[in-house]
């Protein structure tokens, strides 16, 4: 009996083996005891899925659902790596006679390493979840460079449009106004995080997410949806507000006072001009509990913390009648897109060292990680002090 009880442990023990063997990482993923560098790609390669949800639950005044496109990053298998990765076209979510007009102005392209439709990595998941919330007036991949990395580090990170507030509805002049966001954006996320819990058998996601630790990310009105729904929903264990509005707006009509009972790590700029540092984050800091972080870019400015520059929306502001968040275009690309704010060469591998390492150390339980969250790495990773200052609060 038990050398027949031992040949069954052995058998499974190489059935774990194999299984183990059919997909080997190239480095352990963040853990209690690996803590991989945060500015550079995980372990796994990226795949990317577009997926329509509509809540019928929620209908607009015509009666038709509320849709919510969707973007999926999630880690895939290492048969993934080295092929083409997906690409977002600022046009298209201009009109065609934006597009037209444009026919002699060379639109850059956002280039990814994301790959579309490519099999997830269910060998080594389930993944912690991240949602990202968009800014106001902007579109579910407006931050590729940090979403696509927190998906390499093993993260299944969801990114929607949030209807009535994106790019989409600003070109065509249906951008609603922020007090209706305030309402409908974190519910929005809600709402897809319990899409994420009762995913079918048959959808290729599926067993693919941990649903016991998720984060909430986002950039501007997406950093007053992250501070929203950690307040009120506490199935979120951690939170990354980049450049938010101060909580005294993002609590509005919640009963007070709110206490986060979580990690909350807040990414802002001092030279932010659409939200500006003292009347958003100073009045905020008090407001959160331990552990609390703040990095501050300190000549960043509020689309420092997107890939929105990388469009060079100068170049076709003199073609297309565009502007976001109600400021001229040239007004924008001035608020963190050029000198003195830092290149995107400087400060997103910042956004990304801070934002990657707390989420490791605090969804993934890797101590390393959060030993990384330190000012000495700020520094380095700026190649100067002043650059970006940490205050930490563990």
């Amino acid at each position: 009996m038990r050398s027949a009880a031992l040949s069954v442990l052995a058998a499974l023990a190489l059935v774990g083996c194999g299984a183990a063997a059919v997909d080997p990482l190239p480095f352990e993923p963040a853990s209690p005891t690996a803590a991989p560098d945060p500015t550079k790609p995980g372990p796994f390669p990226v795949g990317v899925r577009t997926v329509t949800y509509e809540d019928t639950g929620r209908r607009k005044a015509d009666g038709t659902p509320r849709v919510l496109v969707t973007e999926i990053w999630y880690p895939a298998t290492q048969a993934t790596r080295g092929q083409p990765g997906v690409s977002y076209d600022i046009k298209s979510v201009l009109t065609d006679a934006q597009v037209a007009a444009l026919a002699d102005v060379q639109v850059p392209v956002l280039e990814t390493s994301a790959v579309r439709d490519a099999p997830p990595a269910k060998t080594h998941g389930p993944f912690p979840l991240i949602m990202f919330a968009h800014g106001q007036g902007a579109v579910r991949w407006q931050s590729t460079f940090y979403t696509v990395l927190l998906a390499s580090h093993g993260y299944v990170v969801v990114s929607t449009d949030h209807e009535g507030g994106t790019l989409y509805d600003l070109v065509r002049g249906n951008l609603q106004n922020v007090a209706v966001g305030l309402e409908t954006r974190p519910v929005d996320v809600v709402y897809l995080m319990n899409r994420m819990s009762r995913l079918k058998e048959d959808d290729p996601l599926y067993g693919l997410i941990d649903l016991e630790h998720i984060g909430v990310t986002g950039h501007s009105f997406g950093g007053l949806t992250s501070l929203r729904v950690a307040a009120t929903d506490a199935r979120v264990k951690a939170i990354v507000p980049q450049a938010p509005t101060s909580t005294d707006i993002a609590w509005l009509g919640l009963p007070m006072p709110v206490v986060l009972n979580m990690p909350v790590m807040i990414q802002a700029a001092h030279d932010d001009k659409t939200l500006p540092w003292d009347e958003h984050i100073t009045p905020s800091w008090p407001q959160l509990q331990r552990p609390r972080w703040l990095v501050d870019l300190v000549r960043g400015g509020h689309f420092t913390f997107s890939d929105l520059c990388a469009f060079d929306l100068a170049s076709i502001a003199d073609k297309v009648s565009l502007d976001v968040m109600g400021a001229d275009v040239h007004k924008v690309l001035e608020d963190g897109c050029a000198s003195p704010a830092p290149p995107a060469s400087v400060a997103q591998p910042i956004i990304n060292h801070f934002g990657v390492a707390f989420f490791n150390a605090h969804l993934r339980g890797s101590d390393g990680s959060k030993a990384l969250l330190t000012q000495a790495k700020a520094d380095e990773l700026a190649g100067a002090p002043g650059v970006a200052v940490l205050t930490a609060d563990p």
